[in-house]
């Protein structure tokens, strides 16, 4: 029988049961596809379960699990090398996307709270199960709201400023990762390899939206206005992109998309972040396989099959009903600019900020490998990514469709 107080903050196994509960729940995430193709995050997870159970939660610290799980030097520097970091929001997320699709059948629930490196174990509610004393469903901790669902979407620039002092550590760490290529170099590797600052195009807004500004504004409603402001989520992608070229010692500049001509894209390396508020994008992949159509229904559209409306996004629709979004990570030659170009961008913000981590993270960009055909680092690349929407965050983004050429 699973036990739990009400008055108790935290549950805690106390029988040989109980800790069988929670080491099977470990062994169904572990086993799920959101661990099964990693070995990092289930060796951190598994870890530090393990020792909580152990009543050992006091030694889970950074330092030490970058050295008893990742095999760090026992001086290693934690701000130049944030695997634990990097690695625990991982896990937050995977574990959020397990539960939300089998959390029906779960009988207890294993967190990793933001902030620590300590798991928490809670029992869940189980309908026809009066042999199991979970807490009450009435009781059980509501999400709080989130903001950024709630907010506009659009922010001043200065967010993406504070996200770009996250760069110098995340560079270090892609330098730590860049000593062995694998992956993440054969995607970027023609962006890397070409010569010149790379530069990346970030969406400014809705520009059809907005009403040109006079002269005579003042600079304090100039800054305050929606000429000085960029979605966060776009400024989320901005730093991850930002901190792979860094990683890899590359150069880049950054502009808005009304601020960069033609001149500016022309015989250089270009990323491009966002698509309905990006006219770069929008204008350089209207006749991409994997193109993006505007309307209250946001739609990638497939060149070779556009019956199918599967990867829609309806924009009509109150946000808090919206359960996934879809994206375009694109990575070829284009011949209007004469150089190469990645695309990272969304139908909405979600999917830009998913297109992001999956161009970011080699465990991610390994599901190009079961897709794509060989030599395909060499070849145009055209990706679709999904998203599911978890309490108003993107999920962990998965490949629904890959064109190589």
């Amino acid at each position: 029988m699973v036990s739990y107080s009400e008055k108790s903050a935290r549950w805690e196994p106390e029988t040989l049961e109980e800790r069988d509960l929670v080491l099977l729940e470990l062994d169904a995430i572990l086993a799920s596809h959101h661990f099964r193709g990693s070995k990092r995050y289930p060796a951190l997870l598994k870890y530090v379960v393990t020792k909580t159970l152990d009543g050992h939660s006091e030694e889970l610290k950074e330092r030490t699990l970058g050295i008893e799980v990742f095999e760090r030097a026992p001086d290693y520097d934690t701000n130049a090398d944030p695997v634990v970091r990097f690695s625990a929001g991982e896990i937050r997320k995977r574990i959020a996307q397990f539960y939300h699709e089998n959390g029906e059948r779960s009988r207890l629930q294993i967190d990793l709270p933001l902030g620590s490196y300590v798991p928490e174990f809670k029992p869940l509610q189980q309908p026809g199960d009066p042999d199991t004393e979970f807490q009450p469903a009435g009781t059980r901790e509501v999400p709080a709201l989130n903001l950024k669902a709630q907010a506009t979407s659009r922010y001043r620039w200065w967010v993406v400023a504070l996200l770009l002092l996250l760069i110098g550590g995340t560079g270090a760490y892609w330098r730590h990762k860049a000593t062995a290529p694998g992956i993440t170099e054969r995607f970027w590797g023609p962006l890397l390899q070409s010569p010149g600052p790379i530069l990346i195009v970030v969406g400014g807004g809705h520009h059809e939206l907005t009403m040109p500004e006079p002269p005579q504004t003042t600079l304090l409603n100039h800054m305050l206005g929606p000429y000085q402001h960029v979605s966060l989520a776009d400024a989320i992608a901005l730093s991850r992109i930002s901190g792979v070229l860094k990683g890899h010692e590359r150069t880049y500049e950054i502009k808005e998309d009304n601020e960069a001509s033609l001149k500016d894209l022309r015989s250089r390396s270009v990323i491009l972040v966002g698509a309905k508020n990006n006219v770069w994008t929008m204008h350089l992949m209207e006749h991409m396989r994997f193109r993006f159509l505007t309307g209250p229904m946001a739609e990638i559209q497939d060149g070779n099959n556009p019956s199918n409306t599967d990867w829609t996004t309806d924009f009509s629709k109150p946000y808090s009903s919206i359960t996934s979004d879809y994206a375009v990570v694109a990575r070829y030659h284009d011949p209007t600019t004469n150089g190469n170009v990645i695309v990272v961008a969304g139908l909405a913000a979600y999917g830009t900020e998913a297109a992001s981590e999956f161009v970011a993270s080699p465990d991610y960009l390994g599901q190009i490998l079961s897709k794509a055909p060989a030599g395909w680092e060499n070849k145009n690349l055209e990706i679709v990514i999904k998203t599911d929407l978890i309490h108003g965050e993107p999920g962990p983004p998965h490949i629904v469709a890959l064109s190589a050429w």
